[in-house]
């Protein structure tokens, strides 16, 4: 069975191997501005999005940020 986790890093991949590099970290990038303002807005009583997605979002965030952390050169 396909966990949240694994279904972000195919996803990753599928935007890495379609796009190129620079175009799957701009995806994790905003993955997790996106993700992280739905959760934001859920605690704060506004879009419950986030709430009901809770779990799953919290998984991609994980993701993404481990992705970036790999891949991302320091500037």
């Amino acid at each position: 069975m396909d966990t949240p986790e694994s279904l972000e890093w195919q996803r990753l991949a599928f935007v890495e191997n379609r796009d190129g590099m620079a175009a799957a970290l701009t995806f994790a990038r905003q993955g997790v501005a996106q993700y992280a303002s739905a959760l934001r807005e859920s605690d704060s009583g506004g879009n419950q999005y986030g709430a009901a997605f809770r779990e799953s979002l919290l998984a991609s965030i994980r993701v993404y940020r481990e992705y970036l952390l790999k891949n991302e050169t320091p500037a």
